[in-house]
């Protein structure tokens, strides 16, 4: 599995993988769903990394990645047709390497307490539950500086 830069094609396959996914798409679709309009602007900042996750296959998920006072702030997302091989977790590996490489000292997640499946995978990469934020879903968070890649 290897993360690439994203570009346009890599937003356009986001948003037909997240208008084929009704939970996805429910999660995410407000922001991601859009993407080639909402997300393209954003990645030129040099805060902001998007990255298209691709297997041998072919695209399997997404991450992005916002880097603001040493706190990396994550989001990712695995293909429905993917899930459930282990993939999250090389993305998320490679989240953290890349979070890392940019000075980021910590890693920060929001996610809803109904996914089981990105909660399950953040706990076994080593995040700290913190407890669910004003909006109810669950905060974790990963200090980096310290871990060898």
């Amino acid at each position: 599995m290897r993360m690439e830069a994203m570009d346009a094609a890599g937003l356009s396959q986001v948003e037909r993988w997240l208008a084929a996914d009704p939970v996805g798409g429910a999660i995410f679709g407000g922001f991601y769903g859009d993407a080639v309009r909402r997300w393209t602007p954003l990645l030129q900042a040099p805060t902001r990394f998007g990255r298209l996750a691709r297997s041998e296959s072919g695209p399997i998920g997404f991450a992005d990645v916002e880097i603001l006072d040493d706190e990396a702030e994550i989001v990712f997302y695995v293909a429905p047709e993917h899930r459930g091989q282990g993939l999250a977790h090389e993305v998320l590996a490679g989240i953290v390497d890349l979070a890392r490489a940019e000075g980021a000292k910590s890693l920060h997640a929001s996610v809803e307490p109904t996914n089981a499946a990105s909660l399950a995978t953040l706990k076994a990469a080593g995040f700290t539950n913190h407890g669910e934020d004003e909006y109810g879903d669950v905060e974790l968070t990963l200090a980096v500086e310290n871990q060898v890649p």
